[in-house]
Parts: C-alpha cells; structure tokens; sequence
C-alpha cells in the first residue's frame, strides 16, 4: 500500500486588514460626472448623507459635469424630457435639494488641472468620486491625488457595453504604500489609476472607426449615449457600476469596508473582488508583502 500523500492545497484565506482613516469630523464629497453612471449615483449620494448625518458628520456635495441634458439621455440617465438642453449637475442638483432640503452645489465645467479637490477645512474626510467615460478627466484626478499626499480619496466607475469596475483609494505610486500596514490595520489603499493604469494611460491606441461599429467622431472613445443609440451597451450596465461604487463608498465611510475594488461582468454574471487582505494589495500594487508592512508591526 502507498503512504498517503500530504495535501499541499490550503483552503485558508489571508486574514482581513482594517482600514484605519484619520478622524474625521465631516465628508467633503466632489461627484465627476453626471451622465449614465454619475445621475445614478447623485441620487444614491442622497442615502449616504442621510447615513452620515444621523450619525453627526455633516456631508459638503458637489456635482460637476460641463455637458447638458440631450434627448438620447432620457430615460438611460436620470432626467425628464423637460430636462433637455439643460445642465446635467444643476439639474440633479436643483431636484435633490428641493427633494431633500440638502445644498448640494453644481458646477457646469470640466474638472480643471489646477484643483486640489480638498476642503477647507481642517478635519474634512475629502472624496472625489469619478464617474467619467475619458482618460483626460480621470488622469486630471489622479493628478490632484499626487499633489494632496494622501489626502484626497478617489472612487471611479467605469463600464463599457457589458461590463464595469469600482475602485477605491488615495495614493498614485506604489512607493507611498510602503509601509502602509502594521499591526492588521492599514492607512492608505492605491488609487483606480494604479490598480488600473489603464484609466489614464492608453495600453495601445484605438483605430478610428467611422460609423456605430465601436468609435465617435475623430477615433475617441464613444460616449454611453452613443452606445446605446448603437445598440451596443447594455440596459442595466451604469446603474450597476452605480450600485456598487455606493456600496463600496458607503462602508468606507462608515468604517466598514472589507474590500476595495471590484470587476463585473453582466454578460456573463461574474465579479471579481479584490479584499482588503495582504496578498491581494501587493498584487494590486506591485510590490513584495514584506515591502507593505511596517518594520516591527508585522
């Protein structure tokens, strides 16, 4: 008879970091974009306050997105027929604050280069949270990120015609995560841009096509809009990417967060999580695990 060979397959899971913010005592809260995914997630912002208020930190929101209401967004979007040819974040704006008494602030422009994004005042937890469909405005965050050192949080959605990703963090190079664990707390997470480079850099330039077969005018990349009027994207794909970046946002400002990206597919109904656990962010951000935990707070 053979001796029974050991089993080398461990089921065991890494253990789970906490995430550690600095207190904080109110949310200044930037939403970029306002379109398929953004008008979705402006209203679910609506509940995260709300959480957030009956627990006494005060939420400061504000909505920004150049683009106005055209007819091929009603319905997709969060906006009426009579909201055509006006400003996307005035408009959800206009209708959350009458609808609950908030001040939610619009700004009808593009997020500029020289914003730092971050509140005046001195004990404000500051989020940005990115809901664009171009690498210009998500590489304009990301460097706002690297001018705050930390302390400028990015949440960004992203889909394409099935399927999207949620991603959470606040430093852009991996060598400000060095030393980021210890004691099975963490302080910092990488930003969308360094989890997924490809957010703000182009892996290899796209070919223009004419026409609805994948490109709008000139080669960029198309709008939701357009993909829908293609015939190409999904009915339900902003409105999940929309759900999750809210589920995402709201356990991290509560303080209960387990996990800080996620992947999924629609077409296919499958995800892909990436917890807050050791292996995982050394993968997300390319460094050793030894290189993420703090010398003596293993």
């Amino acid at each position: 008879m053979k001796p029974k060979q050991k089993s080398t397959l461990s089921l065991a899971a890494a253990p789970l970091l906490r995430l550690q913010l600095s207190r904080f005592e109110r949310v200044h809260l930037t939403l970029i974009g306002c379109g398929g995914t953004g008008s979705h997630i402006a209203s679910g912002l609506v509940a995260v306050t709300q959480a957030l208020d009956a627990r006494g930190t005060p939420v400061e929101m504000t909505f920004v997105d150049p683009d106005r209401v055209e007819r091929r967004n009603v319905g997709r979007q969060l906006f009426s027929v009579g909201d055509v040819g006006q400003p996307k974040a005035a408009v959800l704006a206009a209708r959350l604050n009458a609808a609950f008494r908030l001040a939610i602030g619009a700004g009808v422009r593009r997020v500029a280069d020289d914003e730092s994004l971050l509140s005046n005042h001195h004990a404000a937890l500051n989020v940005v949270v990115g809901a664009v469909d171009n690498r210009e405005a998500r590489a304009v965050i990301a460097s706002a990120m690297g001018k705050a050192h930390g302390r400028l949080w990015w949440l960004d959605a992203g889909n394409s015609e099935h399927a999207g990703q949620v991603s959470l963090g606040n430093r852009v190079a991996a060598k400000d995560l060095r030393g980021a664990v210890g004691l099975g707390m963490l302080r910092d997470l990488p930003s969308p841009s360094l989890i997924n480079p490809d957010l703000v850099v182009a892996v290899k330039p796209a070919k223009p096509k004419p026409g609805k077969n994948g490109h709008g005018a000139n080669g960029r990349m198309p709008s939701c809009a357009e993909l829908t009027e293609a015939g190409t994207q999904g009915l339900m794909v902003n409105r999940m990417a929309a759900a999750w970046a809210l589920a995402l946002l709201h356990d991290f400002l509560l303080g209960t967060v387990r996990w800080f990206a996620l992947d999924f597919d629609l077409a296919y109904g499958g995800t892909r999580v990436r917890q807050l656990d050791l292996p995982t962010l050394a993968e997300a951000t390319g460094l050793d695990e030894r290189e993420l935990v703090a010398k003596g707070k293993a």
